[in-house]
């Protein structure tokens, strides 16, 4: 990197542990900044893009990426001009169209001489489906027929749901074991009832609904914080959140102690069972038993992750729609309000997106500014990390907050919001 690793440090933070604190760098700004950037970029990649070690990314969900990653996805493709990088991307076919940012930025890879090709992933077919069920239910394929008739006229083939719609059946008893006969029995009638609903996120919401009531509001905290999740964040959340959690006993009581990360893994700990939550590390076992025997629990990180943005989406919708701004609006207060001056740099983005979505429900002056300067601040760290798009956003929601009347107060934070030139 030479004399240029802050340039990727401002963007990578993380990447300092690794090489270290680097020297400052001249400030540009426009296309020389963005120019500076692609050039560092693209000698970062090509440090693990060798035929001793190609390099694979996989890109999940395209369909969501902002144009500022859409834009260093171009830039991984052109900066892998040696051919040892693979990027796997996927997106949702019904959920974009011919001008969607993700099929434009796809089309200037094609246009710049870069290999892109695009396989569909087709729905199960009816006989895979009739397979995958007698396989999980160990029987004749033409003995799982009518089940499997009836889970392929719900699901359409969807393997994700497929499975899922299996586990509620056995859940709610449609699929029993039947230890005298040595074999898996089905009650199709009910299972019929079943497959009335045709909402597959209702479906989810239902099973998520036969959940224990604390689990509930803390998969609903994490879905509004996103896809990803740590216990630590859930902890400070529910201990100071306008209903807050109890401890959750083995009996499923509650008591009016504060939440640790231990409460919020006992809470999760079915969900992380049924695979709905997903573990990122080993380290959730610091917390199995009720005594992880660490005296400094608290300061292990331990991340999850929502098994599927359709579970994400279901938690999500647990929350009454007159009730989502002002949660995102609590989320983000308590974690300011927790989050030491690093912690919150490093969680700026994700900070101000929740407070951005509660806007409306801010009546009060002082709270308006504190955002408006929070806006700023992230639109200052998105312009140095070359993300104008973000940026623009920023600076244009502060705008917003303060208004006409913001002229008429001596704000410094806001001098600077005002003055500052609108990106292109």
């Amino acid at each position: 990197m030479g004399d240029s690793g802050q340039v990727l440090i401002e963007v990578i933070p993380e990447l300092a542990t690794i090489i270290g604190e680097q020297p400052a760098v001249p400030e540009l700004v426009g296309s020389a900044a963005q120019h500076r950037f692609n050039l560092i970029f693209g000698q970062f990649v090509r440090i693990f893009t060798t035929p001793d070690h190609p390099l694979v990314i996989f890109l999940d969900d395209l369909q969501w990426a902002d144009l500022a990653s859409l834009k260093l996805l171009k830039l991984l493709m052109q900066a892998s001009d040696t051919g040892y990088l693979l990027v796997l991307g996927a997106y949702r076919d019904n959920e974009v169209f011919s001008a969607h940012p993700l099929m434009l930025c796809l089309e200037d890879i094609r246009q710049h001489g870069d290999l892109v090709q695009t396989l569909t992933l087709t729905p199960l077919r009816r006989l895979d489906v009739q397979q995958l069920v007698a396989d999980t239910l160990r029987c004749e394929s033409i003995v799982a027929q009518p089940l499997a008739q009836l889970i392929y006229q719900k699901m359409e083939g969807n393997p994700f749901f497929t499975t899922q719609f299996l586990l509620g059946l056995h859940e709610e008893g449609c699929i029993v074991f039947d230890r005298h006969a040595g074999h898996w029995q089905c009650d199709l009638a009910n299972v019929r009832v079943l497959a009335l609903t045709d909402d597959v996120v209702t479906f989810m919401v239902g099973r998520l609904q036969k959940l224990h009531e604390k689990t509930q509001e803390i998969l609903t905290l994490a879905a509004c914080i996103g896809n990803r999740f740590f216990l630590r964040t859930l902890a400070m959340i529910c201990n100071d959140s306008g209903q807050p959690l109890g401890t959750v006993q083995g009996n499923g009581s509650s008591t009016g102690s504060s939440t640790g990360q231990d409460e919020i893994a006992a809470a999760l700990w079915h969900v992380l069972q049924e695979g709905l939550v997903v573990p990122e590390s080993e380290t959730y076992k610091f917390f199995q038993g009720g005594n992880s025997g660490f005296d400094s629990s608290e300061q292990i990180s331990v991340g999850d992750r929502f098994l599927h943005d359709r579970v994400q989406q279901a938690a999500y919708a647990l929350i009454p729609d007159n009730q989502k701004q002002s949660t995102h609006y609590r989320v983000g207060t308590l974690l300011l309000e927790h989050f030491s001056e690093s912690e919150q740099e490093q969680h700026l983005f994700e900070l101000v997106g929740q407070l951005n979505v509660g806007i409306e429900l801010i009546k009060d002056w002082p709270e308006q500014e504190r955002l408006a300067h929070l806006n700023l601040r992230a639109g200052h760290k998105a312009k140095t990390a070359t993300a104008y798009g973000a940026a623009t956003q920023y600076f244009a929601v502060g705008r917003q907050l303060l208004g006409e009347a913001g002229w008429q107060i001596p704000s410094p934070f806001f001098k600077a919001i005002s003055n500052m030139p609108m990106i292109i």
